[in-house]
């Protein structure tokens, strides 16, 4: 999982130097993974998805609407209140330490909540350990979130309202809830691994 992945990036690094994000960085101190050889430079939140695809779909027919750079990400959240047809999809190489390969975020007119979609790369044994760390930070008694587990492509299938999670806020902007989203799943595959 975290401790792998970071690990091997860690030993593919080149030139003695390595960019890390601020939770990788807590993350390899914390665990010992740094050479004392190896030069770490901090990258800054605000560039990391500097390398991303993002995109932009209609809901219901899934075809492109927009093809965006970071700078789009700088747009309030509520952008996808008002065009409650689309969502944005949201890949990046900064995700790869966490298990995930992009996040889809929507706002869902029925239940009117924001809601995140992604794959888990995580085995299915770990499904206690999961259910355990989103029931302790997710709070609504109108609805929950959703996991299940697809064998076929070994990741679980999630969807997970942000309105109910802990710390979350909808006058985020939408590069602010990419970041509370990479937090939050960092904390989740951490404390997995615990």
């Amino acid at each position: 999982m975290i401790n792998k992945k970071l690990a091997q990036k860690i030993t593919d690094a080149t030139n003695n130097t390595i960019e890390l994000l601020p939770e990788e960085i807590r993350y390899a101190e914390k665990h010992e993974l740094l050479r004392d050889d190896l030069q770490v430079i901090e990258i800054a939140k605000k560039d990391q998805f500097n390398d991303a695809i993002i995109e932009r779909f209609e809901k219901e027919t899934e075809e492109s609407v927009s093809k965006d750079t970071a700078e789009f990400l700088k747009t309030p959240l509520t952008h996808f209140k008002e065009k409650k047809n689309e969502f944005l999809y949201l890949e990046s190489t900064s995700f790869d330490v966490i298990s995930v390969d992009a996040f889809a975020i929507e706002y869902d007119e029925v239940f009117e909540v924001y809601t995140a979609m992604f794959g888990l790369s995580i085995q299915k044994k770990y499904a206690p350990n999961m259910k355990d760390f989103l029931d302790e930070n997710f709070h609504s008694d109108t609805m929950n979130y959703s996991m299940m587990f697809s064998a076929g492509d070994g990741l679980w299938e999630v969807n997970l309202p942000l309105n109910y999670l802990k710390q979350f806020d909808e006058n985020f902007s939408i590069e602010e809830t990419y970041h509370f989203l990479y937090t939050f799943i960092f904390a989740l595959m951490e404390s997995v691994e615990n």
